[in-house]
């Protein structure tokens, strides 16, 4: 089963391969300043870490000092409250640490040790292109099968995709990071969806449409053209009651652009040109379990063949 697109075309784009010893060098040393960044900042949360926790042992040794002397003059508020207080919030501290900030370095340490590994493959076929494959081992049928591996893992590593999932795996960041980019996606649907349910003046529900044509043009009942009409209909059409007068398409580009800039926060450049070499539209991914729009679909399609 297809999960029907929020109404924006396919726009796919794909990054060319590129491959070379002193491109894996750049890369190395690009990875190693943000590496060294990403340490200076760990080391500077862990010492802000540190310094609080000692702050708060200190109050907490103080109080526990005084609770016996000082119960009786504070009968509004005993110090044994503080006291619980103090150690709810060093149990908070001890539980939070720099999970984050570790997860984001450990994928960063992985990551240059894998651009390592292919500068040393890198060095062996420019040697062998050099005419020097004797030192590197590598014949000629070992270069070119090399070569064309490499091609392949390329392609398959960039090619367009709008499963979230494999996304995901392509990107450097932490799995709580990937959790926040999906439901990022996942709440820019459900908003799209809702707004897409609010009924026109003149009671037409386009998001019902949209489903019920999607289904219509697999069941060979409707053509790409019936989609179009609809989506210019979609876009001329204010949304009933909306202050600013703004039509369905306006507020759905608001929605998407939300989406794109909380993605944009969790992304380095990089990342930004692969999850944009998968698919241009942020808002598009497939995000599995919990999409309002296959929900919508199952229910449709339910009320179709239920009217054949």
């Amino acid at each position: 089963m297809k999960t029907p697109h929020a109404i924006a075309p396919l726009l796919l784009a794909a990054l060319p391969f590129a491959a070379g010893c002193g491109q894996n060098t750049a890369e190395i040393e690009r990875l190693n300043s943000e590496l060294a960044r990403q340490k200076t900042a760990q080391a500077e949360a862990q010492t802000r870490w540190e310094n609080e926790r000692d702050a708060l042992r200190r109050d907490l040794n103080d109080l526990r000092s005084r609770v016996g002397e000082a119960q009786a003059g504070r009968p509004d508020r005993p110090l044994g409250e503080s006291v619980s207080d103090l150690d709810r919030r060093m149990a908070k501290l001890e539980q939070g640490g720099g999970g984050k900030l570790d997860e984001r370095v450990a994928a960063l340490e992985g990551k240059i040790d894998g651009v390592r590994k292919e500068a040393v493959e890198a060095a062996k076929v420019e040697a062998a292109k050099a005419g020097t494959g004797a030192t590197t081992g590598m014949t000629k049928a070992e270069l070119d099968a090399y070569m064309d591996k490499k091609a392949a893992e390329a392609a398959e590593a960039n090619k367009p995709t709008k499963n979230l999932a494999e996304v995901l795996a392509r990107l450097s960041i932490s799995d709580a990071e990937k959790e926040q980019l999906r439901q990022s996606v996942l709440d820019c649907k459900k908003a799209q969806l809702e707004l897409l349910e609010t009924p026109t003046a003149d009671g037409r529900v386009f998001a019902e449409e949209l489903i019920d044509t999607f289904i219509k043009i697999q069941d060979g009942k409707a053509t790409q053209a019936d989609v179009t009409k609809l989506f210019l209909e979609i876009v001329a059409t204010k949304v009933p009651g909306d202050p600013q007068g703004r039509t369905y398409v306006q507020i759905i580009e608001e929605h998407k652009q939300k989406n794109r800039d909380n993605i944009t926060k969790l992304l380095s450049p990089d990342d930004q040109k692969k999850l944009t070499a998968a698919h241009a539209d942020w808002s598009e991914f497939e995000v599995g379990d919990g999409d309002p729009w296959g929900a919508l679909y199952l229910e449709r399609m339910q009320k179709y063949q239920g009217g054949k």
